[in-house]
């Protein structure tokens, strides 16, 4: 594999404050490159796979993006990513480690939420940013653009496999374990959320 690290995220910090955050006013310096990473690699690399996630960081960051990947992009990808990166953040921004700890931020006129208000939050964050990743993979695979991402369509990741949905309710469901609809994946006869046989399609987790 590239060294695909030597590239430019594939959103900047203002992009996300500006498509995902309600003060415009935020810091850009609070959300890091290397948070916007972490967001492409945990939400983003599974699903479009090594080597198209590597052709957009490429064209990306030396500015050649074809017509199509730049429509993805503006269109789907960035909106995206923009809400993950806040899903990673969140915590950050509101916490800070120093030598005295774990500490909240905050200004004069400002008081923190509770813990619970906090998780919806987040797992408001979440839900709008699966959405967002669901459009962008429904636009990919549809036969609108067949034809239009080459190398997605010749490296397809493991999330192509076939999947059995899953009818329990999962907080925070892990990107590696499931389809971007949510779906668990089974790989090799087996479950790879509890690891269990998948027995057509029945496991611990259905």
């Amino acid at each position: 594999m590239a060294n695909l690290r030597q590239y430019i995220p594939l959103a900047s910090a203002a992009e996300v404050i500006s498509q995902s955050f309600t003060n415009s006013n935020t810091d850009p310096y609070l959300i890091s490159d290397d948070t916007i990473v972490m967001a492409e690699l945990a939400h983003f690399k599974p699903l479009l796979g090594v080597e198209f996630y590597g052709e957009l960081k490429e064209q990306h960051n030396d500015g050649t993006l074809t017509a199509a990947n730049q429509d993805l992009m503006d269109y789907y990808l960035v909106p995206a990513l923009c809400w993950m990166a806040r899903f990673e953040v969140i915590l950050e921004i509101q916490n800070n480690s120093s030598s005295a700890g774990i500490v909240t931020n905050l200004d004069e006129f400002a008081s923190a939420v509770s813990n619970d208000e906090l998780n919806v939050y987040r797992q408001s964050t979440y839900r709008k940013g699966k959405l967002f990743l669901t459009d962008m993979m429904d636009y990919i695979t549809g036969t609108d653009q067949e034809g239009d991402f080459p190398t997605f369509d010749s490296n397809k990741s493991c999330f192509g496999d076939e999947v059995f949905k899953n009818h329990g309710i999962v907080m925070y469901d892990s990107m590696y374990d499931r389809d971007y609809r949510g779906n668990l994946v089974y790989r090799n006869g087996s479950c790879s959320y509890c690891y269990s046989s998948s027995n057509n399609g029945n496991c611990n987790c259905n």
